[in-house]
C-alpha cells in the first residue's frame, strides 16, 4: 500500500506540465493557470484515484497495484501522445471521449494479466 502515493504523483506532475506548456505557448494566461492544473489534476488523476480506492477497499496484492497503475498511465502516454505528436485539431473532445475508458480498460487487463500469471505460476 506504500506505493499508492507514489503513483498518485504521476497526474498531478502531468497536469503541472500541462499548465506550463499552455502558459509557455501563450494559449493561457497566468491568471488561469491555477485553473489548469487544478482541473487537469482532476481529470487526469481520476483513474488513479478510483483505482487507489478500490486496491485499499479490496486489500489487493502489490503486483495487482503495479498492474494497474501501469495500464492507467499507459493509457495516459497513448492519449496525450494523440494531442502532443500529431497535433489533433479538435484538442480535448478527444481526451475526454477517450481517456478515462481507456484507462479503465487497459488497467482491469492489466490486472487480470497480473491474476493469470500469478495463478500460472503457482500452478
Amino acid at each position: 500500500m506504500k506505493l499508492i502515493p507514489k503513483y498518485l504523483t504521476i497526474p498531478i506532475i502531468f497536469s503541472l506540465l500541462v499548465a506550463c506548456y499552455a502558459l509557455i505557448t501563450g494559449k493561457e494566461n497566468q491568471a488561469s493557470f491555477i485553473g489548469l492544473f487544478f482541473y487537469g489534476v482532476l481529470f487526469y488523476g481520476a483513474p488513479y484515484f478510483l483505482h487507489s480506492m478500490f486496491m485499499v477497499l479490496f486489500k489487493a496484492s502489490n503486483q495487482a497495484i503495479h498492474a494497474g497503475f501501469i495500464g492507467i498511465t499507459l493509457a495516459l502516454v497513448l492519449i496525450s501522445s494523440m494531442w502532443l505528436l500529431p497535433q489533433d485539431p479538435s484538442g480535448l473532445p478527444i481526451q475526454w471521449m477517450g481517456y478515462w475508458p481507456l484507462s479503465a480498460i487497459l488497467g482491469l487487463v492489466f490486472i487480470g494479466g497480473s491474476i493469470g500469471i500469478r495463478k500460472y505460476n503457482n500452478s
